[in-house]
């Protein structure tokens, strides 16, 4: 609210309203003419003559314009009559001057002005006034006797018919009602058609000439003799015979009647859940839970299976060649890898990282990021906001004892609490001032002249210290007035808590302090409603910054955000609890969320070191350790899926694409956590073989590679489509994770098929020569032997004695089928009702100040962000017809613009819009109708301001159409910048400068019209702090915007409307995240299906079970989401798309070598338990427990709950499903009938570890 408001009165020099005629009496006049002046305001002479002739043309135009009524009646039927009233001509011109002045808060209401107008006439001229009015009248020095004071008797019903037309007015600089400008120490909320009156007649007020008193006729007693004016008012929604109605905006009863916004339909729910999944969820466990008890009788046989493979030996032959190529030539494909390495890590030189926000979360194609570029570009970016929430420790309310009644407090008024808050607030305000380097340099000060230097004063500060003009003594002054009562600060704020734009209560800056903005914590209320601000627990300070579309311009404002940020940072009280934040701390806190990640990043990468390298060997004694252990290897296996990490950091740096230091610190993690299985893999089936059949140790080498490539290309492939899927994301923070992450596998799965071939032969050669790890130059006296397969490890063991013949029970199988297919339909159930979004304090590490002032944001923010409507070019403003469209007062379309926003903002719990929007159009049609508004130089032929009272400025020369309401086109477009550089004041309170110099783009010709160009309408939010409350604002939002680009294209214009508001391009992902979501998860599942399809040699069952058991993980990772309050947004999107690619390592290892297994179902089943199951476990899932666990400590929310909750989940229930279901469901199998080529391989040998 950068506008200069304005007390405005509606009489002011003489107050009445509407008036029908009354039978006329020749009871004489109580004054006539005017006898001197106090101050500005002229007195009028006492009489007590009757009413005389009117001979004054220009007088009686005036007379006939505004009290057009009497006017009728006093010219008689014929129209010839002589006018006599009780005023003579400058009377009547000092009454149009106290008009003009009403006109500007409520000529927006023709009917209210009309009332108005009448009752002011009746009192200022009517034949009768002693009939209703009762002078009091003193005698001047000179002997001339003037009114002091009058005594208006007035019937109730009059007033508040009168008060009623004109309570709806709105005044659209501030979409508040007019009444909070015209009402004295009362807001629209609190006034009455009494208050309105007494406040209209107090001579205290700087517009009142004299003493008004109302007599109200329900006061009087009982057998009274006198008399009160009694007229007949019309409603605002009627029209006088040669007016007009006020409009929708002003006046309810004008408003077509329109179906009120229902927002979107809830869907049917069952106890809080989605009814649909609820009712599938239950049939289908009911219906599996019988098939499951039915087939544990075995009354009838499994059928049987086909496992076809089509081409298989192609994939073992060519892996199978490939590992024995580079197992021969080791330094060769290491010197080879390496140059390749070091080329494309040399691309990281080029990489781009960064911490913007908008830039993180926001596509350049997205609708949101396009809005934000055009506002940008066009009126200049929003305005740097550094702001502190400050909470009294003191919790305690108190009283104050006013004339007003017993007036209770919050404690954030409480003195000394108010007092240092104060302090702090100039200090503040003097940062870097000594420097040069001052608020003064940086601030947003709007009411600031062309061509003047601000200073601090001039910034826009919203703070109550503003209602004391930023002065300690005024904030100190106490005093007892007449009635004993002890006036001081509390009396203040009183006042400008409830009336904001009194005079008194502006800011420094030039305009209103809004409370909603500057206090916080009070009592809720309805959606829509004010809250009682004199009960606030809590204060905001508000600095408001320029910002500048060219970052370079911003490092002043920069440099004080550190100033602000450093000095909140050490402060202490023992009054005040402060949350504080700058423009720059989000930003500030995404580098401190990186830098601070560092360490548990490190911490988890060493972790899956140690157990990589203790359990890659086959240490059978201490005495042969370092014989027996593969340390050198493992580090080689490590640094080769870390060089993959920096690889496709060059290649991405190479194709200039931006990534985040969140993406550089976990993808490593992610990839060695992928890349390790991969090792454990390899390593073990090399050990498993007998290697007495092979004649080299690059022939053994290569048949490993030959027997483990077809399962690792299918897991690697599998993950890699789902990274690359992830990467067709619009958030540029996801989608470059999910691009650098893709690369990364992809290149890790080519250097280990490659460099760490060439590495294991090379530790191999180290093994059989007899020489020490990690001391390769020192040999024992005992080589190594050919050996045969290694001897069944302990976890292989464990696995084949207790664990396999357990869990394939007959009772703990049935068991296990009904627990799974339980705890999957209740996952089902469930996952519709995952709440999408990201709370802001989320993103923030966990001791970043910017947590806390989110917190206190949900606490004492009561006032939601502005919302700007952007119109683009297209329309024509000068002309009637297309004004119509855009307007909201007398004549506008009801479904013009103005009136379409009004009418949304009716309804702020749907459409969470709080008010109605302001419109600089009505507003300047309202500041060209009042003749002293518009001004030029007569010697320049240039721009004048409103108040100026330079000689050489006149009042405009303007012309209006036929009906007076609108201006001509020449006229609008000429004076249309003068309106943008008026100052507001007491005379012209709707100049536009303050509200409206950055919101009307305009080109001049030569001839000096304008032609606007692109223009916006700002309308406030209601308080919107969580995810859910801002993409459904964002939705409604985006509803209307259709709605008035509807009615555009029905009027056959050209134009466009759109909705900005700066918060919006961070939840524009939560309006379509389930479609996206289930897009993105569908194409993965068919990414793996034809992976595994093509891989396995287009054997669809196993293509079909592995399809099946990623489904299920899945899906019971949303019931885990849904149990431990993970939202869904595009960071879990991502990491469930992560999920579908490991769910297949957990999954295809074992359902090849159930494949490859011979004998029956359950025979089948416990061997690839046995054997691949326990590499499943040791290789798979525990190195990545190890590595994830370690993420549980981490200081930032967004590590603990997506990166360690959900890859946790991840593991623990892929592990589940792969260890636990999926052998249970193979061992249910019929039969296994082969169509399979004959091979020369054998059966894959599963991998486990020696420990």
């Amino acid at each position: 609210m950068n506008v200069k408001y304005l007390w405005l009165m509606c009489g002011l020099l003489a107050v009445a309203f509407p008036c029908n005629a009354q039978e006329e009496q020749e009871l004489g006049c109580i004054w006539y003419g005017q006898s001197h002046q106090i101050g500005n305001h002229w007195q009028n002479k006492a009489d007590r003559e009757p009413a005389r002739a009117l001979n004054n043309p220009d007088a009686e135009a005036v007379f006939a314009r505004r009290c057009p009524v009497f006017y009728k009646e006093y010219k008689g039927a014929s129209g010839q009559d002589e006018l006599k009233l009780c005023c003579d001509e400058n009377q009547i011109y000092a009454m149009d001057a106290g008009l003009s002045q009403a006109d500007g808060v409520y000529s927006r209401c023709p009917t209210c002005t009309r009332n108005m107008g009448q009752t002011v006439c009746a009192m200022t001229c009517a034949k009768n006034h002693t009939l209703f009015l009762t002078p009091t009248n003193q005698i001047l020095e000179n002997g001339v006797e003037y009114v002091e004071s009058i005594r208006y008797r007035l019937t109730d019903v009059t007033a508040e018919k009168v008060y009623n037309s004109c309570a709806g007015i709105q005044h659209t600089q501030t979409g508040r009602p007019a009444m909070d400008l015209g009402c004295g120490g009362f807001n629209a909320k609190t006034c009455s058609y009494r208050r309105w009156y007494e406040f209209m007649g107090d001579v205290s007020g700087d517009y009142v000439p004299f003493q008004i008193t109302y007599v109200w006729s329900e006061d009087a007693e009982e057998g009274s003799q006198e008399q009160y004016l009694e007229l007949f008012p019309l409603e605002c929604g009627e029209n006088y015979d040669d007016s007009y109605a006020c409009a929708c905006i002003d006046c309810e009863e004008s408003c077509p009647l329109t179906e009120a916004p229902s927002g979107p339909e809830d869907p049917w729910q069952i106890a809080g859940l989605y009814g649909v999944t609820f009712i599938v969820s239950l049939i289908l466990g009911l219906i599996l839970a019988v098939v499951i008890c039915w087939g544990s009788l075995g009354r009838t046989a499994p059928p049987s299976i086909c496992m076809p493979t089509l081409f298989g030996e192609f994939f073992y032959v060519g892996f199978r060649a490939w590992g024995t190529f580079c197992a021969k030539h080791p330094v060769l494909v290491l010197a080879l890898c390496s140059w390749a390495i070091a080329g494309i890590s040399y691309g990281i030189r080029y990489m781009s990282i960064t911490t913007d926000p908008v830039e993180l979360w926001a596509g350049d194609q997205s609708q949101t990021r396009i809005e934000k570029d055009y506002f940008d570009q066009h009126f200049g970016p929003f305005y740097r906001n550094n702001q502190i929430f400050i909470k009294a420790i003191n919790q305690s309310n108190f009283t104050h004892e006013a004339a007003s009644g017993l007036l209770t407090f919050g404690p954030a008024y409480e003195y000394n609490f108010l007092k240092e808050v104060f302090e702090l607030q100039e200090v503040i305000m003097k940062l870097g001032l000594d420097e040069g380097e001052g608020m003064d340099k940086i601030c947003y000060a709007p009411v600031l002249l062309a061509g003047q230097t601000a200073t601090v004063d001039d910034c826009l500060i919203q703070s109550i210290y503003g209602y004391f003009q930023h002065d300690m003594e005024k904030f100190n002054t106490t005093y007892e007035d007449n009635n004993g009562y002890t006036i001081n600060y509390l009396n203040k704020l009183e006042d400008c808590l409830r009336v904001p734009m009194l005079e008194d209560c502006f800011g420094t800056y030039g305009g209103p302090i809004e409370p909603g903005v500057a206090v916080g914590g009070m009592p809720k209320v309805a959606v829509g409603d004010d809250p009682d601000y004199m009960m606030a627990t809590g204060l905001v300070l508000t600095f408001l910054g320029k910002n500048q579309n060219d970052a370079s311009k911003l490092e002043p404002s920069k440099k004080w955000e550190k100033l602000f940020v450093d000095y909140l940072r050490d402060y202490k009280s023992d009054r005040l609890d402060i949350a504080y934040s700058a423009e720059r701390s989000i930003q500030d806190a995404i580098v401190e969320l990186s830098e601070g990640e560092v360490g548990t990043v490190v911490i988890s990468y060493v972790v899956m070191f140690i157990y990589v390298a203790i359990a890659l060997g086959r240490i059978r004694s201490c005495c042969g350790f370092l014989r027996e252990s593969r340390i050198m290897l493992a580090i080689g296996g490590i640094v080769i899926v870390l060089a993959s990490v920096t690889c496709s950091l060059g290649f991405w740096g190479y194709m200039n694409v931006t990534t985040t230091m969140l993406a550089i610190e976990v993808i490593p993690f992610l990839v060695l956590a992928v890349g390790v299985d991969n090792i454990f893999i390899m390593v073990h089936t090399f050990q498993r073989l007998d290697h007495s059949r092979f004649e080299t140790t690059h022939e053994a080498i290569g048949e490993a590679i030959g027997q483990v490539g077809p399962s690792i290309l299918q897991t690697a492939g599998s993950e890699f489509a789902c990274f690359a899927i992830g990467a067709l994301s619009d958030m540029p923070a996801v989608k470059t994770f999910a691009m650098y992450a893709a690369a990364a596998i992809l290149l890790d799965f080519l250097l280990q098929i490659t460099a760490f071939v060439a590495l294991m032969a090379i530790d191999e050669r180290r093994v059989l020569d007899g020489r020490l790890d990690m001391l390769c130059c020192v040999r024992t006296k005992k080589k190594a032997k050919e050996e045969g397969p290694q001897d069944v490890g302990l976890l292989e063991q464990m696995f084949k004695n207790f664990y396999s013949p357990f869990l394939l029970s007959k009772p703990v199988k049935v068991t296990v089928l009904l627990i799974f297919t339980v705890i999957t339909c209740l996952s089902l159930m469930v996952v519709p009702s995952i709440e999408k979004g990201l709370d802001q304090e989320m993103s923030m590490p966990k001791n970043s100040h910017v947590v806390k002032y989110f917190r206190y944001m949900v606490d004492l923010l009561a006032v939601g962000a502005p919302v700007y409507w952007v119109l683009k070019p297209g329309l024509n403003f000068s002309e009637q017809l297309q004004q119509n469209l855009i307007c909201g007062g007398v004549e506008c379309n009801n479904d013009s613009l103005s009136v379409q926003l009004y009418t949304q903002s009716r309804y702020p719990e749907i459409t969470s819009l709080a008010r109605p929007a302001s419109s600089w159009l009505d507003d300047y049609i309202d500041w060209l109708a009042i003749i002293d508004c518009c001004k030029y130089n007569v010697t320049t032929n240039g721009f004048c301001l409103s108040n100026s009272k330079s000689d050489d400025c006149l009042p405009c020369e303007r012309e209006f159409t036929e009906n007076g309401l609108r201006p001509t086109p020449e006229t609008f477009n000429k004076f249309l910048p003068y309106f943008l550089f008026d100052l507001p004041d007491a005379e012209c309170a709707k100049a536009g400068r303050a509200s409206y110099a950055d919101a009307v783009i305009y080109t001049i010709d030569d001839e000096g019209m304008s032609t606007v160009q692109d223009t916006y309408f700002l309308q406030y939010s209601t308080t919107s702090t969580t995810s859910e409350e801002f993409y459904s604002q964002l939705r409604e939002v985006r509803r209307i915007a259709g709605e008035i680009n509807d009615m555009f294209v029905e009027n056959q214009v050209d134009a466009e409307i759109f909705a900005y508001c700066v918060f919006y391009i961070y939840y524009e992902q939560y309006l379509t995240i389930w479609e996206d979501a289930l897009f993105s998860l569908g194409l993965s599942l068919v990414a793996i299906f034809v992976v595994t399809l093509i891989i396995t040699g287009l054997d669809i069952t196993s293509a079909l079970i592995v399809l099946f058991m990623v489904i299920c993980i899945l899906i019971n990772m949303g019931g885990m989401m849904w149990a431990w309050s993970i939202n869904l947004n595009a960071i879990s999107l991502v990491n469930l798309v992560v999920c579908v690619g490991i769910g297949v390592e957990f999954v295809s290892h074992i359902v090849r070598s159930f494949k490859r297994a011979e004998g029956t179902a359950q025979e089948r089943a416990r061997h690839s338990l046995n054997v691949t199951g326990s590499s499943v476990l040791s290789g798979i899932t525990l190195t990545k427990f190890a590595g994830i666990a370690v993420l549980g400590f981490s200081n930032s929310q967004v590590f603990q709950v997506f990166y360690f909750r959900m890859y946790l989940g991840i593991v623990l229930i892929g592990a589940a499903h792969g260890l636990i279901l999926l052998p249970v469901l193979l061992s249910c199998m019929g039969p296994l009938k082969r169509m399979a080529r004959a091979s020369s391989a054998p059966p894959i040998a599963p991998t486990t570890t020696a420990t």
